[in-house]
C-alpha cells in the first residue's frame, strides 16, 4: 500500500493540526515520506468576490490573497520551518503547496516568481472556485445557489477550462480533485463529456499526473474522480497518486487500501511518485 501523501494540510492554512503534529503521524504510520501542501490562494479581484464577505467572517481569510507579495513573507517562513523540522524525523518532507490556478493576464507570471523566491518543492493544482466573468472574479462553490441555471452551468464550463489550463501548464507535480465541483447539486444534470475528454488529454498531453483522492468519501461518499471518468483517465494511461487531502493527523492514509483495490481493480498500470 502506498505510505506516503503529497496532498496535505497543516494549520498554516486550513488544517487543524501544526506541522509538527502532522509528521509525527507519518512517522508513526511508518510512512517514507510526506508532502505538506498548504493552500496558495492568489486572485486579483478575490476582496470584490460575492463570498468574500462568508470568508471575512472565518478563522481562515488569511489564506485568500490579492496579489503573490501578500503570501510570499508568510510562505518563506512555512517553508524554512518545514525543513528545519524535518531534520528530526526519519522521513522525507517535501514542502509544496495547493495552487488555485487562475488564467487573467499576469497570473501565471507571477506565481513563476513567487516559486522562484519561495523555492517550494513541488506545486499541486486545486481548483474550488467557480470563475465567473472570463476569469476576473470567483465564487465559492457553497455560493452557486446565488447563480441562476444558465450562469452556473457557463461557470463551471469555464472551471473545467481552468482545470485544462492548469493541466496544460506544466506548473504543477499532479493535479488535485477534477471533479471536486461534484459537490454542487446542479452538477448531476449536466454531463460534461467534452470537458471531462479535454481534461485527460491535456494530462497526456503535458505528462501530468491526477490524484485518486478520498476526500470526497469523508466528505459527500465517494472518490474523486467518479468512476466513469477515472476509468477513462487509465485507459489513457494518466499516472495516478493516491491522495489523503488530509487536514487532520486521523485522516493521513483514509481509505488507502480502498483507493488501491479500486486501483486494482480497474487495472490501473501507472502510478506517481517523487523519484
Amino acid at each position: 500500500m502506498q505510505k506516503f501523501s503529497y496532498h496535505t494540510h497543516t494549520d498554516f492554512s486550513d488544517g487543524r493540526n501544526t506541522p509538527e503534529e502532522m509528521l509525527q503521524q507519518a512517522a508513526d504510520l511508518g510512512w517514507e515520506e510526506i508532502g505538506i501542501s498548504d493552500h496558495l490562494i492568489v486572485h486579483k479581484n478575490i476582496r470584490q468576490s460575492f463570498s468574500w464577505p462568508r470568508w471575512e467572517k472565518t478563522d481562515k481569510i488569511e489564506i485568500f490573497h490579492a496579489d503573490f507579495s501578500e503570501a510570499a513573507d508568510g510562505f518563506c517562513r512555512h517553508a524554512d520551518h518545514l525543513r528545519k523540522l524535518a531534520r528530526g524525523y526519519n522521513l522525507k518532507v517535501r514542502v509544496g503547496a495547493e495552487v488555485d490556478f487562475f488564467c487573467y493576464d499576469g497570473w501565471a507570471e507571477e506565481f513563476d516568481a513567487f516559486c522562484q523566491q519561495v523555492g517550494l518543492d513541488y506545486c499541486i493544482s486545486g481548483n474550488h472556485f467557480l470563475p465567473l466573468n472570463n476569469g476576473e472574479q470567483i465564487l465559492d462553490a457553497k455560493d452557486s445557489g446565488m447563480l441562476n441555471q444558465k450562469d452556473l452551468e457557463s461557470a463551471l464550463r469555464l472551471h473545467f477550462a481552468t482545470v485544462t489550463a492548469a493541466a496544460c501548464s506544466g506548473m504543477f507535480a499532479f493535479i488535485a480533485h477534477l471533479d471536486y465541483l461534484r459537490k454542487i447539486p446542479q452538477w448531476k444534470d449536466l454531463a460534461f463529456t467534452a470537458e471531462k475528454t479535454a481534461v485527460t488529454a491535456a494530462l497526456v498531453k503535458s505528462a501530468t499526473a491526477t490524484e485518486l483522492s478520498s476526500k470526497g468519501i469523508r466528505k459527500q461518499g465517494y472518490f474523486y474522480p467518479e468512476e466513469s471518468w477515472l476509468k477513462q483517465i487509465i485507459a489513457a494511461d494518466v499516472p495516478l497518486v493516491i491522495s489523503d487531502d488530509a487536514h487532520r493527523i486521523e485522516e493521513l492514509g483514509f481509505e488507502f487500501e480502498q483507493a488501491e483495490a479500486l486501483l486494482q481493480q480497474l487495472g490501473c498500470r501507472q502510478r506517481w511518485h517523487f523519484k
